[in-house]
């Protein structure tokens, strides 16, 4: 499984917690933005939607609340059993 970086947009802002991207992924994934932020590796440049992305073959890992600048928390995307989970 790869891993993919990328950072986190949630109605159109950087979400502030990792507390408030997991509430935003149940209650309105398709809110949810993953802008990732390598240069090489699988998607590189991509914008991938929570809701309808290919996720189960990867693992995001999100930098918050900005990547590029900002980064208070981390969070690990990812698709178990159906269901978008947030560790």
């Amino acid at each position: 499984m790869s891993f993919i970086n990328c950072g986190a947009i949630v109605n159109g802002k950087r979400p502030a917690t990792k507390s408030e991207l997991k509430r935003a992924l149940t209650a309105e994934p398709a809110n949810v933005l993953f802008d990732t932020t390598s240069v090489h590796g699988p998607r590189s440049g991509d914008i991938i939607r929570a809701d309808i992305a290919d996720i189960g073959a990867y693992r995001l890992s999100v930098a918050g609340p900005d990547p590029y600048r900002t980064r208070k928390w981390y969070a690990t995307v990812a698709v178990s059993k159906g269901k978008i989970q947030v560790s």
